[in-house]
């Protein structure tokens, strides 16, 4: 039953966002569609006739299913996506001008009249099936569809993330990670999927004790999709290759620094990478965590990489093979985390359906108990599949939901045995046969991406919106699409089908998320089953080629000519000969080659694509790469995303691309622009590195854009010496909330800021740079900016008490080479939201104080390069909320301030690039503390790097 629900729940979400997408072409191609719209209209009321029987199906024939039935509804679903091909289809010869005469028009109603007679065949061979529905359902003419309200039930509040872990004992993994053996260890964590394994080490990992007795750390996911370059690369990142690998706060500038630091590794040759990590660990007492590996011969790819290392040194994996276990330490005993007890499995399930509310308490009544104690009991003790039943129980209000819930786990998992996977995989069915039509689509996308990949939220938002997983009626209520597409991603989260990967600097927002290895493996399945997408992985590819008797090619994989989505995992090349007429999407998560690309998009096969994403070759990033003319022949195109190229050049061709929603092209060195793009009237998100310009000399001074109110993001541009005549100050960007521009000079920002027609009170985002030479003259114009949250000055402040314009609404400010004279702390402690405060280089003095009762919110500060400080005060209750101090490069402070020890939030302190005398005061060598070290005490994480010629370190 469950699986039919599925099926027919997911055609329901093809035929409505078939509905909404003829919706849109109705409006947005009604010139290439005026000759046929009565036609298309049609077909809309066949889809919506379809959509309404699929709801009054669920409920009542779901018990009796067979597989006859289940081809009937996969019937309905086809016929929904080939009534979106044919439009499509229509609209792109009618774009070509191919559509003369009358004989493309004749042909499309021909088509019509085929489909319309094949939906008639369709639902009168129901009776063969015993289907009945009352014709009532069928006069709804699908009521209601734009209508659809997203759940409200989760609560707003997060739960604290650094939960305890219920019934993992790290006690033994802690011990024989502190243990002081003359060679280097591998210590196996052994177990089934969902077992708690990666929890367990990633508990240990950053427990206080294992960070201080360790010099260099470690975390790196293998996973079948093992790259050996790629993790080699990782590991030197994170063991300090850089500055910026001893961060452990993640921050929009670190991932961008690690971003650089990788793609200046990919040219370096894997052998001198594997010398490069053994000379940074010889001599140093080490850990690295290998997560989730599956081959033997991984395992000895990876472990010749290890030094022997100062004595106590490990290597920590998990594994689901006891066999490889065996095989690493074969005179050893690997780790098996146990599977939960009854009373422990309630506790888990009890947090998870119950989450705390505002006073921090949690209730359950009596009758709930009772179930949940049942039903937990058939989840087998596995963790995973406790935490899904947790999710899916938190959306249940009543009894009578919980009893359903009930009768669903008893018909389900009675037959697997205690611990067995196949329990967790029937729990994730159910889940997902729980989630609204609306949202399963977005959680299988989620199988695109790479495993245990930390998938950006903005980047999956736009990704659902370009793909119209996200519909625009819904959009219309006062919300943007989004918004919605926020609301979706933190539904899933609250049903536990997503993790939170990384929150932002506010602590609250989600800056990444990712899914659990099982529950991805759960998507990937389940969207290639109903031809939903299909992922092309390396370990894949291995297998056929191992067990193929003949000549093996990547066609003889499951793609079919239905094929909607395609993702390209690392390791698998992009097939330009393949045909996939039907295609929508493709993400090619390696780099292709400039050729396979030129005559991919060259083919006829893909101009129905909406989202298309690829980088480039290593060796491009040193060259020129010219994307195709025939790219604006994909005018269904709404994500265009290029990375990983040296100089980038579009063609005028880009104005064709009508639909294209996001442009992003922000991970290339350069890009040339044509001024066509300023005629793309869709674009809402803009994406560019500070080195793009227009050809001819021409710059955004010069030229309008062609409808900036749906304008949402535009970083990150130049202003040129046009600007006092810049027709750019008379559009209406009344819907900017994301902006980053460099100006030349002061009088450009004045102008800009103070353009009556750019709507400074919707800008969430602010980041200005200017030249050195130049500087801000004054703030005042962004006291108008109320809702504004993020702010980035890079350039000098003329004047401190400037700084009292800047809008109260401000929690991430950072403030880099201002110059400034005056201490700005009296000033910056009264932003009453601030939450994350970076200065860089932004102030001369020689003192700074942080006054009493200041920084009431303030949870992370930078002090970088203040080069002429020699005193840091902090006053009493200053400060009460600070997790996260990150001090470097300040040569001339000798020590951290008393007031520190009163900051009993404080749980992560860096030092990096500072006198050895100053890290000296902080250090405990050999039990013995430093004179500073009380002052610290209480901190959980306290870290130092170098990053400056050697030279320099003994100061």
């Amino acid at each position: 039953m469950a699986e039919m629900l599925v099926l027919s729940a997911l055609t329901e979400a093809v035929i409505s966002q078939a509905i909404e997408r003829i919706s849109y072409l109705l409006i947005y191609e009604a010139a290439s569609l005026a000759s046929v719209k009565d036609d298309v209209e049609t077909l809309r009321i066949e889809l919506r006739r379809m959509q309404s029987f699929l709801r009054s199906f669920d409920s009542r024939h779901a018990e009796s299913a067979d597989d006859s039935v289940r081809n009937w509804v996969s019937e309905l679903r086809n016929i929904a996506c080939e009534i979106e091909d044919v439009i499509e289809i229509f609209i792109v010869k009618a774009e070509a001008s191919i559509v003369k005469g009358g004989s493309h028009l004749r042909k499309l109603r021909k088509q019509i009249d085929s489909i319309e007679t094949r939906i008639k065949s369709i639902f009168e061979s129901r009776s063969n099936y015993g289907i009945r529905f009352d014709s009532r359902d069928l006069a709804t003419g699908g009521a209601g569809l734009s209508t659809v309200e997203l759940r409200r039930s989760y609560p707003d509040d997060e739960e604290e993330e650094n939960d305890e872990v219920t019934g993992l004992d790290t006690t033994v993994l802690k011990t024989r990670l502190l243990e002081e053996k003359d060679h280097l260890c591998a210590i196996p964590i052994v177990g089934m999927g969902g077992l708690g394994k990666t929890t367990l080490a990633k508990k240990v990992y950053n427990d206080c004790d294992v960070k201080q007795h360790f010099e260099c750390c470690a975390w790196v996911l293998i996973s079948q999709e093992y790259v050996a370059r790629d993790v080699f690369s990782e590991i030197l990142i994170q063991i300090g290759y850089s500055s910026q690998s001893h961060y452990t706060s993640v921050t929009e500038e670190i991932l961008e620094a690690r971003k650089k630091e990788r793609e200046l590794l990919k040219t370096v040759e894997e052998g001198e990478l594997i010398g490069l990590i053994k000379n940074k660990l010889r001599g140093k007492r080490y850990v690295v965590v290998l997560d989730d590996i599956w081959r033997v011969d991984d395992w000895d790819s990876i472990k010749k990489i290890f030094p022997k290392g100062k004595e106590g040194s490990k290597v920590v994996f998990t594994t689901r093979m006891k066999e490889l276990a065996s095989y690493a330490d074969p005179h050893g005993s690997p780790i098996e985390p146990p599977l939960l007890n009854l009373e422990e499995s309630w506790e888990l399930l009890y947090r998870k359906a119950f989450p705390s509310d505002v006073f921090g308490e949690r209730g359950c009544p009596p009758e709930f108990e009772r179930m949940g104690k049942e039903m937990v009991k058939k989840c087998g003790g596995l963790p995973l599949a406790i935490v899904v039943l947790g999710g899916l129980l938190r959306m249940k209000n009543s009894e009578d939901e919980w009893k359903k819930v009930e009768k669903d786990v008893n018909a389900h998992l009675n037959r697997y045995r205690y611990g067995q996977q196949y329990g967790v995989e029937e729990m994730l069915a159910l889940s997902y046969h729980d989630l609204p039509y609306y949202l399963k689509p977005c959680f299988l996308y989620l199988g695109s991406f790479p495993e245990d990949m930390e998938i950006p939220r903005r980047k999956l938002i736009q990704l659902w919106i370009a793909e119209g997983l996200v519909t625009e009626p819904i959009a219309t209520r006062g919300q943007t699409m989004e918004e919605i597409a926020e609301q979706y991603l933190r539904e899933l989260i609250d049903r536990c089908m997503v993790q939170v990967g990384n929150r932002d600097y506010t602590g609250v927002g989600i800056k990444t998320c990712r899914v659990h290895h099982v529950v991805r493996d759960f998507c990937v399945s389940k969207a290639r089953e109903d031809d939903f997408s299909e992922v092309i992985r390396q370990h894949e590819i291995n297998h056929m080629m191992e067990t193929s008797t003949s000549c093996f090619s990547i066609q003889q994989l499951t793609l079919t000519t239905r094929t909607r989505r395609i993702a390209i995992h690392p390791g698998c090349n992009l097939n330009p000969t393949r045909m996939h007429p039907h295609l929508r999407s493709l993400l090619c998560f390696d780099a292709i080659s400039s050729s396979s690309l030129v005559q991919y998009i060259k083919s006829k096969n893909v101009r129905l694509l909406r989202v298309l994403e690829f980088g480039f070759n290593r060796s491009t990033m040193v060259s020129k790469c010219t994307v195709p003319t025939e790219i604006g022949q994909l005018i269904h195109l709404r994500y265009l995303g290029i990375r990983d190229a040296g100089k980038v050049k579009l063609p005028s061709s880009i104005e064709n691309l009508r639909n294209l929603g996001t442009l992003n092209l922000r991970e290339n060195a350069e890009v040339v622009l044509p001024l066509e793009i300023l005629r793309l009237k869709r674009l809402k998100h803009l994406l560019l590195p500070f080195r793009t310009s227009f050809p001819h000399g021409f710059t955004w001074a010069t030229y309008l854009l062609s409808d900036p109110r749906q304008i949402q993001t535009l970083k990150y541009i130049r202003f040129g010496q046009f600007l006092l005549r810049n027709k750019m100050l008379r559009c209406e960007l009344t819907n900017l909330r994301n902006l980053g521009v460099h100006f030349k000079s002061n009088e450009e920002i004045r102008l800009f800021l103070l353009s009556p027609n750019l709507e400074l009170r919707m800008l969430q985002s602010l980041h200005m740079s200017i030249p050195s030479n130049e500087g801000f003259s004054s703030l005042q114009p962004l006291c108008q900016c109320v809702i504004l949250s993020k702010l980035f000055l890079d350039g000098k402040i003329s004047k401190t008490h400037d700084l009292e314009f800047l809008p109260t609404s401000l929690t991430k400010l950072i403030l880099c080479d201002s110059g400034l004279k005056e201490d700005p702390m009296p000033i910056l402690e009264k932003l009453p939201n601030l939450r994350f405060l970076g200065l860089h280089n932004a102030y001369v003095g020689s003192e700074i104080v942080c006054g009493a009762e200041g920084f009431q919110r303030l949870e992370t500060l930078q002090l970088f390069s203040l080069e002429e400080v020699t005193r840091w005060e902090v006053g009493e209750y200053a400060m009460p909320n600070l997790k996260r101090l990150h001090i470097k490069h300040m040569l001339e402070l000798a020590m951290i301030p008393e007031g520190l020890k009163n900051i009993t939030s404080l749980r992560e302190l860096k030092i990096s690039d500072m006198r050895r005398s100053f890290e000296d005061r902080l250090r405990v060598k050999d039990g013995i503390e430093g004179v500073d070290f009380y002052k610290v005490r209480h901190v959980s994480s306290i870290s130092f790097s170098w990053t400056l010629p050697s030279k320099y370190q003994y100061f």
